[in-house]
């Protein structure tokens, strides 16, 4: 290849590959002249600027171009009568503009017509046009249409050759670029990038799941068989599945890069699609950051965690674990949302200090506070740099590559902050700030690839002009493969039709894609083609372009991970430890009631939380959660009927007195919750609050009313405690009723609306705090029921040693009542039998250690604090490989 030659290519990944090529038998060579047409005709336009052009307008780049645009549609929409602008999604609208209006410079069309919409884009599109004219801007399409005016013109040293490389449709302006090129004598020809291939096999998968596993374990099996082959996996709907295959190729072939520390391992497989840089976690804390402005606004709780969590920034590796304590300590003394200088009043308090930390945040939040109120956004720029700097950013540890790739990456976006001085003016922080942030939302970073990847994972748009050892397209249904047609909503869709503009209709794409798929088929020696059955409930259909290739049935493959493999090299034999050391002489395990109800649900979680002592961390909330709110419930109650005594203090209260004594112990219950938790509601929430708890209430105590038998409340809040198996068991029950006769009733309050009373029947209870008192600590207990204190339906559940106790609550002999059947509960003194073995048995299992991983549901882990510990996702990929 020569200088002489210009290899053409549709995308930029082919010509970075074409320049990375060899030429054979070579000890040294130039670097092939591979560009795409926009990367071609930049050179040209900094070539004539060089050359002294003074008439050739700057061209916008595509963030300016953008911003642009939002602000004539901004413009636009506030000059009406209406003032429109705020109720519309303006980054969005402009998005759609600039398509339209590169889709006009590239196809031709012409805006206007009929629809409102297309009317409106006309007066847009013309204001944005003067306004260019006005700075001496023009946007880049605009810029090829001159450029290519100049070539014709006979501007511009060109090639003696033209190679075009991996275009599957031409535009009319690039239709018009070749004319012009072989108008001035260049000889343009066509790369022919196909390889000899046979017959391509079809194969359907069960849901998309199924073909990524699929599609994974043929890549595999290829290595395997052929080390060094080149394997494409290609994706229309690449977004869709990326993040499915990346991790299924890393469990498979990079299994330690699943560790935090293994993220940036070098990988034997590449994928193209890349992230916008906002996601990349050294950027990210960055933008947080700044975000903490002068300090005076207050943030959720989430987002200071992950500050002070996270990584980048000063003290993130000497001062970890005191960042730690000081998280917890945050969630657990200070409000939902909550101000930096009560954080860092929160850190001083701490016993494990970190004053690194601290000096970061003060130092950045000084250096914001001192900026001006308003200013250029290069400014702005520098200002953002040296508050970062005074954070500490990047952090104490050197950086890895991508890292280092992204710190530079956003350092270009901060030094190109100021060429939106002249189209943004003055501006104040927050606004530099999400214009900052939607910067690196709108960049898309893609960490170079180091070396040449074993594994290429591609868009269909990507794989232009790549050819493969064997290749695997995926997620061909009719849904997506031809894609649907997006016609853009700001022009006249007869003109994009009739143009065959891109994505125009349904014929357009259906061109589109024979295109495309015939290219893919000769992309490979050997080219496997799949579908999806079925996305959950709905069943789906193969893409009408695999009509006439015959299916090779149902592909059923399960992933063999490098973990499995090894460990079947090694002669490894797999284990399932269930069993934990048993409970030592003296040995306290906490837990009350609870840990019985974790055991039977599921040993581990019981082994995890009561013995081992882990526990989740707080979640703040803003108000009350349910917790909270059914506090102040058990705090109300136990007022009032400390007040009230029990059924003859009740009817011989007025309705008046009534809610006079119910106002009184709610405001007792609220100032309580407010000591305890050493922080008061404020005033508005209180009486809100209090006001939801007065109806609540009021519905409760008539069901209370409508109690046959007259009771008298003589405990609230009762502490209990009781010895099972040598495991001490301590509890509080909600509340003890005495009938007249000195029979008990045991009463739990509960203000969800899901109970479940069936498994007191089972040989594991999982609701295990009233059998405990009934069975094991009360005397003479003739019912345990749940009081369902809502505004819903209140009423009272549970099971009774006879009928007409307590309303709606059956007793064991009524037939109506299904949970304990009659044969083997024929009397109350069996059923407190059963909870005594049931309890006794579960109780055993704590004292002996058991602690395997099993539960009869997934949905009965919905309250494990120490669900992560579990592993549910591992577990369930090891039963699917047995």
């Amino acid at each position: 290849m020569s200088q002489d030659t210009l290899h053409l290519c549709a995308t930029s990944r082919l010509a970075q590959i074409l320049r990375d090529e060899v030429p054979g038998g070579a000890g040294a060579w130039q670097t092939p002249a591979a560009l795409t047409m926009v990367q071609w005709l930049s050179a040209l336009a900094d070539e004539a600027v060089l050359g002294g052009d003074a008439e050739l307008p700057q061209a916008l780049d595509s963030e300016a171009e953008r911003l642009l645009w939002e602000q004539v549609i901004a413009d636009a929409l506030s000059s009406g009568a209406g003032a429109a602008a705020p109720l519309f999604d303006l980054p969005g609208l402009a998005a759609s503009a600039m398509d339209a209006h590169a889709l006009c410079r590239r196809w031709g069309l012409t805006a206007g017509g009929a629809a409102d919409e297309a009317r409106l884009f006309a007066a847009w599109q013309a204001a944005f046009l003067k306004r260019c004219r006005d700075g001496g801007w023009i946007d880049p399409a605009g810029l090829q249409l001159e450029l290519l005016d100049r070539l014709a013109a006979g501007q511009f040293v060109l090639p003696a050759q033209v190679v075009l490389c991996g275009f599957d449709r031409l535009t009319p302006l690039e239709q018009r670029f070749i004319d012009v090129l072989q108008a001035r004598g260049v000889d343009v020809s066509e790369r022919d990038f196909s390889v000899p291939a046979g017959p391509p096999t079809v194969h359907a998968c069960a849901d998309a799941t199924a073909e990524c596993h699929a599609a994974v374990s043929w890549a595999l099996a290829q290595l395997a068989e052929h080390p060094g082959r080149r394997i494409g996996i290609v994706a229309p709907d690449l977004a869709g599945v990326r993040d499915r295959l990346a991790g299924l190729l890393d469990e498979a072939l990079h299994l330690p890069a699943l560790r935090p520390d293994g993220a940036e391992l070098p990988r034997s497989y590449n994928i193209s699609l890349g992230r916008p840089l906002a996601e990349q976690p050294l950027v990210r804390s960055a933008l947080d950051l700044l975000a903490l402005g002068s300090g005076r606004a207050a943030f959720e709780q989430s987002r200071l965690s992950t500050l002070l969590l996270g990584a980048f920034w000063a003290g993130d590796v000497s001062e970890a674990d005191a960042r730690a304590c000081l998280d917890a300590a945050m969630r657990r003394d200070l409000p939902y949302f909550t101000q930096v200088p009560a954080l860092l009043r929160l850190a001083a308090r701490q016993a494990q200090s970190c004053p690194r930390t601290v000096d970061a945040l003060n130092g950045a939040l000084a250096m914001l506070a001192e900026a001006p109120r308003s200013q250029l956004p290069g400014a702005w720029g520098r200002v953002f740099r040296q508050a970062l700097a005074a954070a500490g950013w990047p952090g104490e540890r050197p950086l890895s590559s991508d890292e280092f790739q992204a710190h530079r990456a956003f350092g270009e976006v901060l030094d190109g902050f100021g060429r939106f001085d002249a189209l943004l003016g003055r501006i104040g922080q927050g606004a530099a700030l999400a214009r900052l942030r939607e910067l690196c939302r709108q960049r898309l970073f893609q960490p170079e690839t180091r070396g040449q990847p074993a594994i290429q994972v591609l868009g269909v748009l990507e794989s232009a002009g790549l050819n493969f050892d064997a290749l695997w397209v995926m997620g061909l249904n009719d849904d997506r493969w031809p894609p649907p047609p997006r016609p853009n909503p700001l022009l006249s869709v007869d003109a994009q039709r009739t143009a065959g503009s891109s994505h125009a209709s349904a014929d357009v794409e259906l061109d589109f894609a024979r295109r495309v798929h015939a290219r893919l088929l000769r992309s490979a020696a050997s080219v496997v083609l799949s579908w999806a059955r079925a996305d959950g409930n709905r069943m789906l259909r193969a893409s009408p372009l695999l009509g006439e290739l015959p299916p090779a049935g149902v592909h059923e493959a399960r992933l063999t991970t490098l973990a499995t493999r090894l460990a079947v090299a090694a002669g490894c034999e797999s284990i399932e430890d269930g069993v934990a050391p048993p409970v030592a002489e003296g040995e306290v395990v906490a837990g009350g009631s609870w840990l019985l109800r974790a055991q039977a649900i599921c040993p581990a979680w019981a082994f995890y939380q009561f013995r081992l002592r882990a526990q989740a961390m707080e979640t703040p909330v803003e108000g009350l959660d349910p917790a909270a709110r059914g506090t102040l419930v058990h705090g109300a109650l136990e007022q009032f009927w400390l007040r009230v005594g029990g059924s003859e203090g009740l009817a011989a209260l007025s309705e008046d007195a009534a809610r006079r004594l119910l106002a009184e112990a709610i405001e007792k219950a609220l100032v309580h919750f407010e000591e305890a938790q050493r922080s008061p509601l404020p005033e508005r929430f209180r009486q809100l609050e209090s006001a939801r708890l007065v109806r609540l209430l009021e519905r409760w105590l008539a069901v209370e009313r409508e109690r046959p038998e007259p009771f008298t409340v003589v405990a609230c809040e009762q502490a209990a405690s009781v010895d099972i198996e040598g495991i001490r068991v301590n509890m509080v029950v909600d509340r003890i009723d005495r009938l007249a006769d000195g029979r008990q009733l045991i009463i739990d309050y509960k203000t969800g609306a899901a109970i479940n009373i069936d498994n007191w029947a089972s040989s594991r209870i999982t609701e295990p705090q009233l059998p405990i008192y009934a069975a094991l600590v009360g005397d003479d207990v003739v019912a345990v029921v749940f009081a369902k204190v809502l505004i819903d339906k209140p009423a009272f559940a549970g099971i009774s040693a006879a009928g007409d106790l307590l309303p709606g609550v059956r007793g064991l002999a009524d037939p109506r009542q299904k949970v304990f059947p009659a044969e083997s509960f024929p009397d109350w003194p069996s059923v407190i039998a059963h909870w005594q073995e049931s309890l006794h048995a579960v109780a055993r299992e704590v004292r002996a250690g058991v602690a395997g991983v099993s539960f009869a549901s997934e949905a009965d882990l919905k309250y494990c604090e120490v669900l992560p510990l579990l592993r549910l996702p591992e577990r369930r990929r090891l039963l699917q490989a047995r």
